[in-house]
């Protein structure tokens, strides 16, 4: 056993003398044999295995970067259809919202198209920004500020010159968009249907350049149907804002498409050891015993009765509230092989691999998830009273599983503080529940999804407040993770002493142990492992000089 521990580097060898039996010491004596078994495809084995939640703390919603174009109406028409300009604000807001490395560039059109950094003497367009994310986009809002509202409408046009920036200077590394915003029809350049034209051919440009067009109508005025084919010729989508307050949330409808949804991405691993060594051993003074290496244990059996005599290379240490366990496993290979006699058998070991598992299992403070919890209520309910949802309709179907949510994780957080684990871990379950009620499960939608259906809460509020309430409940999920611990499962003919063996090792230390037997497999489960770390051996068996 200790031979197997020490052998670490792939190609080392060990030899021990093992003695089988004794020899008759005279006339009168009878000498008694032993014998020494190997097995490689014995059916004791043992199973550890955890879940976790691989980079929990660097767990967001993944973002598409993208070089987007907002082309802007400021024709004569927008002085009544947007008399507050909120089409500005709103893309000023939209553009407050981007992440770097996003870029952004502008386009004010009415009978023509330029961009609006031209009004005011720029450069061009796409620009690089510094390295201060902070400070990135003030310039671009600036320029939406020269906008006016004058003139007749070619957004045609505004699509034409956008294609024309992306070809120049766009990322090719990252989505191309366009976002035109017009209050009415195709009016000039020299005639409406000559705009038509344009704007759908460069639609289809746009669409072999890879830029995706949304389109967004204000008013009644409108060619919705050219609008909606623009933007479905390059897989983008129609907005209709029927006044400029609407303005708003299309944007924000928009942005959340570059946003994809958040995936706890929950991951289970699970190493194994098989194959034992049986010793029989013959003695003339003592019953016979037989000893038995499975997994690194040690079991003697002696006349109906078994005990672990060595338990398994198994360390730990407390880490705070959790431990950190390291155990060795020695899977033994080779052919089977059996001998007999009353003398030494000498058994002889090849490392031939090493595989070597370090985890760390991290959890998220309850304390912690509960903020986040209250903090997600908190935006919701703020979007709510903006106007991207109905009130009260919304907040009240919503909000109450967000604070139950909130209190349960603090409860549970409470319970483990004074180590009362049974009710921690249930009021975790609980929160997560309440979580669970708002997003769904497959094929039963959550709360928040009947509300979007029912039109009490806009599509991108939806979105984001899903995705808040899934990053909490990986966070519960995970924490419930780490409390579950890590699990041994062992198949052996001595199952009952492998679960007394693990429940006297473990029963005082950390958030405890669980053990059961069923048949002969020993289900053992040491709670709150904050690091595992497992050094598995491949052992090469055999006998002989």
């Amino acid at each position: 056993r200790l031979a197997a521990q020490l052998a670490v580097v792939p190609g080392s060898q060990f030899s021990i003398p093992v003695p089988l039996g004794t020899d008759a010491v005279s006339p009168f004596s009878t000498a008694r044999q032993g014998n020494l078994r190997f097995d490689p495809a014995n059916t004791t084995s043992i199973q550890i295995s955890f879940k976790y939640v691989p980079k929990l703390f660097q767990a967001t919603v993944t973002h598409v970067d993208q070089d987007v174009i907002l082309a802007i109406d400021s024709s004569g028409s927008m002085v009544w259809n947007d008399p507050s300009n909120l089409r500005i604000s709103s893309a000023q807001e939209y553009m407050r919202n981007l992440i770097p490395p996003d870029r952004v560039a502008s386009i004010d059109f009415d009978d023509q198209a330029h961009f609006t950094r031209a009004n005011v003497g720029g450069p061009a367009h796409l620009l690089n920004y510094g390295p201060n994310g902070e400070l990135m986009y003030i310039s671009p809002q600036s320029d939406l500020t020269t906008i006016d509202s004058s003139g007749s409408t070619n957004w045609g046009a505004a699509i034409k010159i956008a294609n024309d920036e992306f070809v120049a200077h766009g990322i090719p590394a990252h989505a191309w968009n366009l976002i035109v915003l017009t209050d009415g029809q195709n009016t000039c350049c020299p005639t409406g249907s000559d705009g038509d034209a344009q704007a759908l051919s460069e639609s289809l440009r746009a669409k072999a350049l890879g830029v995706t067009i949304y389109m967004i109508g204000l008013g009644a005025d409108l060619n919705e149907a050219l609008m909606k084919t623009v933007a479905a010729n390059t897989g983008g989508t129609y907005y209709h804002a029927v006044t400029a307050n609407d303005i708003r949330w299309v944007y924000y409808e928009i942005s959340r498409r570059y946003l994809s949804a958040f995936v706890c991405g929950l991951q289970s691993t699970q190493e194994a050891s098989f194959g034992t060594l049986q010793l029989h051993l013959g003695a003339t003074r003592y019953p016979a015993q037989t000893m038995l290496i499975e997994a690194g244990a040690i079991n003697v059996q002696q006349d109906k009765s078994s005990t672990l005599w060595r338990g398994m290379p198994l360390d730990y240490r407390e880490t705070g509230d959790g431990l950190a366990l390291s155990a060795t496993l020695a899977t033994l290979v080779g052919q089977s092989q059996t001998a007999t006699g009353t003398g030494f058998e000498t058994v002889q070991g090849r490392v031939i691999g090493r595989d070597l598992l370090s985890q760390t299992i991290q959890k998220a403070p309850l304390d912690q998830t509960s903020t986040l919890i209250t903090s997600g209520r908190q935006d919701f309910e703020y979007w709510a009273t903006q106007g991207a949802a109905k009130v009260p309709n919304a907040i009240n179907a919503v909000s109450p599983y967000l604070v139950k949510a909130a209190n349960y994780a603090q409860w549970a957080q409470n319970n483990w503080t004074i180590r009362n684990f049974v009710n921690a871990k249930f009021n975790a379950d609980k929160a997560q529940g309440q979580l669970s009620i708002l997003v769904g499960t497959p094929g039963i939608p959550g709360v928040i999804d009947n509300e979007t259906t029912n039109g009490d809460i806009q599509g991108w509020l939806a979105f984001q407040t899903k995705d808040n309430v899934r990053v909490n409940g990986c966070r519960l999920g995970q924490w419930l993770n780490w409390y579950s611990g890590v699990t041994f499962r062992v198949t052996s003919p001595n199952a009952a002493a492998w679960s007394v063996w693990f429940n006297e090792t473990f029963r005082a230390v950390g958030a405890g142990v669980t053990t059961g037997v069923v048949g002969g497999v020993a289900v053992i489960t040491i709670r709150a492992v904050d690091t595992l770390v497992v050094d598995r051996r491949y052992i090469e068996i055999s006998f002989g000089s």
